[in-house]
């Protein structure tokens, strides 16, 4: 019920005035303290109510990012953008599901067909054969039938100026959880900002 209830305040917020954050973001920022373990339904609202996620944002450039592009009550579906390569940068989507008003989780999606490539050093479409072969690479090192991790989230801060939020995000496998895999997530609700960003390999 929490979930449908943020999901509502979601709308209602979309409707209304544009502001840096939208209402229903704005509501889950409002009651949030740093260090406190995320509700799905409240990280649902940040999710569509943002520009884009940057993990392990550095000098402006993230290590992989996700734009949210469809929330549900049962979970999210996303476009993921990360560098494959020195030379290269890959975009695709994939979609992950809401567990225990607490996790969004992987469920081994065949995303590979989805696969957008660029060449880094000047943003230029791989296309055609280029991109049938990167696909074809991409399918012989990653095993995406077995992705099934699960996420949560811990709220850290606010920076109104910026028009960011930060969380950390934690990675578990089979239940158990290591902190060296937690990564900071900054949320950012302008797209202009968001649309400058990179990504570093």
């Amino acid at each position: 019920m929490r979930l449908i209830a943020s999901l509502i305040i979601l709308w209602v917020g979309l409707v209304g005035p544009a502001l840096a954050q939208d209402a229903a973001s704005q509501a889950v920022i409002d009651r949030m303290k740093a260090g406190k373990l995320m509700a799905i339904g409240d990280v649902a609202a940040l999710m569509m109510g943002s520009e884009r996620w940057c993990y392990r944002l550095q000098e402006g450039n993230c290590a992989w990012s996700d734009i949210y592009l469809e929330v549900t009550e049962t979970g999210a579906t996303y476009e993921i953008s990360n560098p494959w390569s020195e030379e290269v940068d890959i975009s695709f989507v994939d979609r992950g599901v809401f567990r225990q008003d607490r996790y969004i989780c992987e469920t081994g999606n065949d995303w590979v067909p989805t696969v957008r490539g660029y060449e880094r050093a000047d943003g230029t479409a791989i296309e055609g054969r280029a991109l049938a072969a990167l696909k074809e690479e991409i399918e012989g090192i990653v095993t995406v039938g077995d992705d099934d991790d699960c996420f949560d989230y811990l709220y850290q801060h606010q920076d109104k100026a910026a028009e960011t939020v930060t969380l950390l995000q934690r990675h578990y496998i089979d239940g158990e959880t290591d902190p060296a895999d937690d990564a900071l997530v900054t949320i950012y609700f302008n797209a202009e900002a968001a649309g400058d960003l990179g990504w570093y390999w």
